[in-house]
C-alpha cells in the first residue's frame, strides 16, 4: 500500500483543463504551455497572494486561464486542492498544494486587419464610413442594407460562367443510366458488384474507425447490461425501442458484443440527432456535452451545414438532402445489426415518420420491402444481392391541345 508523505507548501502544482473539450494525442505533441507570475513590489506583500496567468497554444488557437479575478473558476478561498504524485520505486505518494485553472479560447479581433486605408476609398465609401460612425440609426440601417444587397458585377459574371461551364461538363460526362444528384447524394457509398449483403455498405464509411474507437467507453453500459437492466430501461423508455430490441439478442462473444454495443451507441446518437428540431441545431454546439468529441464532429460535419457569413451570426442548418442522408445511415446501421432482415415497426415508432416514406427510403437503399402475413400486419425490409435500385422515371410531358 502506498505511503503518504506530509503535505509540503514549498511547491504548488498548476492543473489546467480546457473549457471546450479534451486533448487528443496529436494535440498533446503540439501543445505549448506558458506561465506568467506576478513579480516586483506586489509579490513582496504577504497579505496579497501571488497571481498567475497560464496560456496554451494549439494549432494557432490560444487559450488563457487565470487563478484570480472573475474568470477564476476554482477559487482557493472556498476550498483547497491537492495533487498526489505516486513514486513507483519507493511506493510513496507525495502530496502538494494544487491550483486548478480553466483555459478558455480567445477569439482575436480582426477588425484592425480588415481596415482599409481611407485614401484608397472613393467618395461614397468615405460617406458611408462617416454615416456608420456618426449617422442616425435610420441612416446606418440604410447603409448596412445597401452594402448587403450590393454585388460585384465581375464576381457575378465569373460565378455564372463557372456554373454554366461546370454544368456543361457534367452533362457531357453523365452516363445515361445515372440517377439524379439529389437521389445519389442521400445514399451512402455502396458496392454495386457485391456478392453478399455484408459487402454492399462498408461500415468504415458509415462509422469511421476513430469515431468507433471513441465509443468504447460509452458502450460499456450495453456490454455489461443484464436482464434487470433491460427491464428497467424498458419501463423508463431510456433508449429507443430498436436499441432495446437488439439488446435482448446481444452476442455472448466478447469482441462481437463490444462491436455490437458500439453500433448501438452510434445508432442511439444518430436517432437523437434525427429527432432534433431545426431551431435546436442552429447553435454552434447543439449536441449533448457528454457525447465524445470525435462523434460530435463527425455528425455535425456529415449531416449539417455551417453558414459563416462576415458580419452575421453563426448559423447551422440541416437541408433535406442531409436529413435523408442521416436517415440512410440509421437504416444501414440497423440493417447490419439485424443481419439485413429488419422489421419496420420499431423504426416507425422511434423516428415518428410515415410508413410510406420509410418504405421508399428502404427501397432507395436497395432493400426489398415485404408485407408479413398474419393477424398483425407489418413490413420487413430485406437487403439482397444483386442490388436492385428503383428506376427513376422521367415525368411525362403534358398533352397539349394545340
Amino acid at each position: 500500500m502506498p505511503k503518504f508523505d506530509e503535505v509540503t507548501h514549498e511547491k504548488s502544482a498548476k492543473l489546467v483543463r480546457f473549457s471546450n473539450g479534451t486533448l487528443n494525442n496529436d494535440d498533446k505533441r503540439h501543445l505549448i504551455l506558458k506561465q506568467y507570475s506576478c513579480t516586483g513590489a506586489a509579490k513582496t506583500r504577504v497579505t496579497q497572494p501571488n497571481k498567475h496567468i497560464v496560456t496554451a497554444e494549439i494549432n494557432s488557437r490560444v487559450y488563457v486561464g487565470r487563478d484570480y479575478g472573475d474568470t477564476n473558476r476554482y477559487p482557493t478561498e472556498v476550498c483547497d486542492y491537492y495533487l498526489g504524485v505516486h513514486n513507483k520505486k519507493t511506493g510513496k505518494v507525495k502530496v502538494m498544494p494544487a491550483q486548478l485553472i480553466q483555459l478558455d479560447p480567445i477569439v482575436e479581433d480582426k477588425q484592425a486587419a480588415d481596415e482599409v486605408d481611407m485614401s484608397q476609398k472613393n467618395y461614397r465609401q468615405k460617406l458611408d464610413a462617416l454615416t456608420k460612425e456618426f449617422g442616425s440609426g435610420r441612416s446606418q440601417r440604410a447603409v448596412n442594407k445597401r452594402e448587403r444587397n450590393q454585388l460585384d458585377d465581375e464576381m457575378v459574371l465569373k460565378t455564372t460562367d463557372s456554373v454554366v461551364s461546370n454544368a456543361k461538363v457534367e452533362v457531357e460526362n453523365k452516363p445515361e443510366s445515372e440517377a439524379p444528384v439529389s437521389e445519389v447524394s442521400s445514399i451512402p457509398p455502396y458496392n454495386k458488384d457485391a456478392t453478399s449483403p455484408e459487402q454492399v455498405y462498408n461500415m468504415d464509411d458509415i462509422i469511421p474507425p476513430p469515431v468507433l474507437s471513441s465509443l468504447t467507453y460509452y458502450s460499456q453500459v450495453f456490454v455489461q447490461s443484464t436482464r434487470d437492466d433491460l427491464s428497467k430501461w424498458h419501463s423508463e423508455n431510456k433508449y429507443f425501442s430498436i436499441v432495446l430490441l437488439f439488446l435482448e439478442k446481444l452476442s455472448l462473444l466478447e469482441n462481437t458484443r463490444l462491436l455490437q454495443s458500439q453500433y448501438l451507441v452510434y445508432l442511439q446518437c444518430l436517432m437523437q440527432t434525427f429527432l432534433m428540431k431545426g431551431n435546436e441545431l442552429r447553435s454552434k454546439f447543439p449536441l449533448p456535452k457528454d457525447w465524445p468529441a470525435p462523434l460530435k464532429t463527425h455528425i455535425l460535419t456529415t449531416f449539417t451545414l455551417e453558414i459563416n457569413e462576415p458580419g452575421r451570426k453563426f448559423q447551422r442548418c440541416v437541408p433535406s438532402r442531409m436529413k435523408d442522408l442521416l436517415l440512410s445511415h440509421i437504416i444501414v446501421v440497423a440493417l447490419t445489426l439485424f443481419k439485413f432482415n429488419l422489421s419496420l415497426d420499431s423504426l416507425l415508432k422511434d423516428l415518428s415518420i410515415s410508413q410510406r416514406r420509410l418504405a421508399l427510403h428502404m427501397r432507395s437503399l436497395g432493400c426489398t420491402v415485404k408485407k408479413t402475413k398474419g393477424l398483425n400486419e407489418s413490413y420487413v425490409a430485406v437487403l439482397t444481392v444483386p442490388l436492385k435500385f428503383p428506376e427513376i422515371r422521367a415525368k411525362a410531358d403534358k398533352k397539349r391541345i394545340f
